[in-house]
């Protein structure tokens, strides 16, 4: 590669200021407290010095450590070019699967999408493990190569987040493939078994990574955006999403909790729309925040004023993007997010104000609206 990855310090120069303050308000919200300002994240263009940046495929960057930091790098310029509230971060970015190599599973590689597990271990595998067989090995050792080269190149100017992690059900379905909707019937105990197995490797995962990160149990970056003091990691729900509200209960939301307790708190992310498991997430004192993986196509399947009368009733946080309403302006769109951001239930990534017909033209002039709202 013809480009020095030490240069990345240079071009990426944030405004360390700006970024405290976005820690501050961020931080605050996450506690139920009120901040100066309702936090607003945003993404801005990079500068044509930081476009020099080496900018690899999916696959380039999961197999050359370099080109990965020069990938994250690029989308922290972009977070923190914005000038908003967003905490820019960066992590190996090497698929859902990632924490499964320390069972011995690995994915598959593509240069246009993310990496995907098609390789599995049978039930009777999987009976026979116990935590005593999960270590560091296969992607999930690359990936900390990664953090420790990037600490390395970038110093303490850009957070680590852990890589993508899944929650414990999600994990098992990974390991064990569709197998596992026949065992939620046909054989509980097994599936507790295996629940327990990925439990552990859950929070053996992100001690891992918390420690070449520097980053304390209890506190999180995450995403290019987001920082809090009191939550330590992000828990997916993909595969509880489509299991019915009896089997969330008793197969996932109980490893859920666990795992949230573990690291002082969590938030939740899962794709597409399950109302009860909503419900299920909101009710857990150990989650501080949920977030919807909105599909495309069908982005207002969610409905908005619903899902976000939900978490002020509950004392939760709406975390991430909705998309703009058709024919909604950009403005329109502000106020209708701010109106739940001034609640405390909400912080907003809301890059969907920007450009399009009826949009503002930049990050600071929406920004300027919304700080006047």
């Amino acid at each position: 590669m013809d480009f020095d990855v030490f240069e990345l310090r240079r071009l990426y120069a944030p405004d360390q200021e700006r970024i405290r303050t976005g820690m501050t308000r961020q931080a605050a919200v996450w506690r139920g407290e009120r901040p100066d300002q309702w936090p607003l994240l945003l993404s801005a263009p990079l500068s044509p010095a930081q476009e020099r940046i080496p900018k690899p495929d999916l696959y380039q960057a999961f197999c050359d450590i370099d080109l990965m930091l020069c990938s994250q790098v690029r989308g922290a310029c972009a977070a923190a070019n914005s000038g908003s509230d967003a905490v820019p971060s960066a992590r190996g970015n090497y698929g859902t699967a990632t924490i499964l190599a320390c069972l011995g599973l690995e994915q598959q590689v593509f240069a246009d999408k993310m990496p995907w597990l098609r390789q599995h271990l049978s039930k009777e595998q999987l009976s026979r493990l116990e935590p005593r067989d999960i270590k560091v090995q296969g992607t999930f050792g690359q990936g900390l190569e990664y953090m420790r080269r990037h600490r390395q190149v970038m110093g303490g100017l850009l957070p680590l987040y852990c890589m993508d992690t899944q929650g414990p059900l999600d994990l098992a379905h990974l390991a064990l493939g569709d197998e596992l909707f026949y065992q939620l019937h046909d054989d509980p105990p097994f599936v507790h078994h295996l629940l327990e197995l990925c439990l552990e490797l859950g929070i053996r995962a992100h001690e891992w990574m918390k420690e070449v990160a520097g980053e304390p149990a209890g506190h999180l970056h995450h995403g290019n955006a987001l920082y809090a003091e009191n939550m330590g990691i992000r828990i997916c729900e993909d595969t509880t999403a489509i299991i019915s509200p009896a089997a969330i209960e008793e197969f996932a939301a109980p490893y859920t909790r666990r795992l949230a307790a573990h690291f002082g708190g969590a938030w939740v992310h899962y794709c597409g729309r399950n109302d009860a498991l909503s419900e299920i997430i909101c009710r857990m004192p150990e989650v501080r925040a949920i977030n919807f993986g909105h599909i495309p196509g069908r982005e207002h399947d969610h409905p908005f004023a619903r899902d976000m009368q939900r978490c002020a009733d509950t004392g939760k946080v709406y975390f991430g993007s909705w998309p703009r309403f058709p024919g909604e302006s950009g403005a329109e769109y502000l106020r209708r997010l701010h109106g739940w951001a001034s609640q405390g239930c909400l912080v907003a990534q809301a890059d969907a104000a920007l450009g399009a017909e009826g949009g503002f033209a930049s990050a600071a002039a929406a920004l300027d609206f919304w700080y006047n709202l």
